[in-house]
């Protein structure tokens, strides 16, 4: 599957980090962006995703491969459901070498540390960019999970937040009190756009939104 044609150093980082409570609205947000993308690989371990409009659902690290090396170029959308080190490995390994896609990697804090990134997953956050990868990271637990993804993220959006070591772990890459996170209700949001150092919220169900913080020019 790897395509050397693929790099391309040009290219902007688009990475999402997305994180909040169950319920918080994370997946909704996640569905809506890949709604409209043509390629799309999914590290799903809760199996959220196979009944999606035009997705693909595997359980096997073989269907997974063989559906790739089925499309080199072309449009799909797979849901790999699964779950541990191992697979979650294996999807970033594969994900890296088919390129050109929406990488959603679900529940990362279950698979990664606060420490270094396990090396399949740092080599798509630091390298994917150059493969026209767009890794959106999803956890409920960011004071828990891998602080890479974190810091590789051009856009850092969250949700409800119970503990006070998730708040202040995303609020300190957001450049944002902590005390902005800890009055958010259910299907409240947060969004930090890095390129220019803005903030935003707004309520999935009101679909308004409201800016905390100007861009900086």
């Amino acid at each position: 599957m790897s395509n050397r044609k693929r790099i391309d150093t040009s290219l902007d980082a688009q990475h999402e980090y997305i994180c909040g409570t169950t319920g918080a609205g994370k997946s909704s947000h996640v569905k809506r962006v890949i709604d409209k993308a043509p390629r799309v690989a999914v590290f799903d371990p809760d199996d959220e995703y196979g009944d999606q409009p035009g997705f693909v659902r595997v359980t096997s690290a073989r269907q997974f491969l063989d559906y790739l090396y089925r499309y080199p170029a072309g449009g799909l959308k797979i849901a790999f459901v699964s779950e541990g080190q191992d697979a979650f490995d294996f999807w970033g390994n594969a994900v890296f070498a088919w390129g050109r896609c929406v990488a959603v990697a679900e529940e990362i804090a279950d698979v990664t540390t606060p420490a270094k990134a396990p090396p399949a997953w740092g080599r798509l956050l630091r390298r994917g960019r150059k493969r026209a990868i767009k890794v959106m990271a999803v956890t409920q637990r960011p004071a828990e999970a891998d602080k890479t993804a974190l810091s590789q993220a051009a856009v850092i959006r969250t949700g409800l937040l119970g503990r006070d070591a998730d708040r202040v772990s995303v609020a300190r890459e957001m450049n944002i009190n902590p005390d902005e996170l800890a009055g958010l209700v259910k299907l409240d949001w947060v969004a930090f756009k890095r390129s220019d150092l803005s903030v935003t919220k707004g309520n999935l169900t009101h679909q308004r939104e409201t800016v905390v913080r100007a861009p900086v020019t």
